[in-house]
């Protein structure tokens, strides 16, 4: 094998595989060594077992019903968030996902998948413009009658991109869309792991030209963060950076503290209520973890 780092595509309990020299090899994972992610680069040795994993950018995860972090992938340059009319999203989905990727250093970009379907008129569709003025994009994408996806591919031709989102919104088949070789990929994956091809149980790593890979990830209905302090939590909510500096307390959670100056902005109309109830809710969550600084 060669000296260089390679890209993990998949892992699993003991094994996995990587992209090597234009190929996939399977790779054993020993107990020494912390479970790779796919994203990771790493070093395997000439008997295909993993020696070092090498020091990572960024790690995506979730959170479990505990609120401990179980991390999915690593190294990512954007995660692509994917809502659908049907089925229409379960409250504070998105939020929760704009939260994780901000919380962790990593661009969000919101895909609106079948938009030849009409647009509900609720949230989170309701609140794509206000989303969009604070800096929020969202891009649309369809995969029927015709494939439209060229938004969307603009946007990630090159680094390591996470596909997210609800079960039945649609991924698998923008991931078709997007990857033109996609069934010799997952062929190739199967006989090399041993796993089944037709289901997405767990991350995958596909080639995406040249440059780039899609990470695609299981489906889910709801979606967790995990234990962190409400400084962190408030990593998820840059626009209320420039107004908690007017706050009269340091320490203030913006809820109904005095003198805060996120919840006079949400009155005044300079900051849009839906985001600051999803950060109460969110806030309270933490506080049913019993995280510290949390009251």
């Amino acid at each position: 094998m060669s000296e260089s780092p390679v890209r993990l595509v998949q892992a699993h309990a003991n094994h996995g595989a990587a992209w090597v020299n234009g190929d996939l090899r399977p790779v054993h994972f020993p107990r020494r060594i912390e479970r790779p992610l796919p994203g990771d680069l790493v070093h395997i040795d000439d008997a295909g077992t993993l020696t070092a994993v090498v020091e990572r950018r960024n790690l995506f995860g979730r959170g479990d019903g505990r609120g401990r972090f179980r991390p999915i992938a690593a190294n990512l340059d954007r995660s692509v968030i994917v809502i659908a009319s049907e089925p229409a999203p379960s409250r504070d989905l998105l939020h929760r996902y704009l939260a994780a990727a901000l919380i962790r250093g990593i661009e969000p970009l919101i895909v609106l998948n079948k938009s030849d379907l009409p647009r509900p008129r609720q949230a989170p569709f309701t609140e794509l413009q206000a989303l969009g003025e604070l800096g929020f994009e969202h891009v649309e994408a369809r995969c029927l009658p015709e494939p439209d996806v060229a938004a969307l591919q603009s946007r990630i031709g090159c680094g390591i991109t996470l596909l997210a989102g609800q079960s039945g919104v649609g991924k698998s088949s923008l991931l078709n869309a997007l990857v033109p070789d996609i069934e010799a990929q997952t062929g190739r994956l199967s006989r090399v792991t041993g796993k089944g091809t037709h289901t997405t149980t767990t991350a995958t790593a596909h080639r995406h030209g040249d440059d780039a890979w899609l990470i695609d990830t299981p489906g889910v209905w709801e979606y967790g963060l995990w234990k962190m302090d409400p400084e962190t939590l408030q990593r998820g909510f840059p626009e209320f950076s420039k107004h908690a500096a007017g706050c009269r307390f340091r320490d203030c959670r913006h809820r109904s503290e005095p003198g805060c100056a996120v919840v006079a902005a949400v009155e005044s109309g300079a900051l849009p209520g839906f985001r600051h109830q999803a950060w109460l809710r969110l806030l309270a969550e933490q506080e049913r973890f019993g995280c510290q600084g949390v009251r």
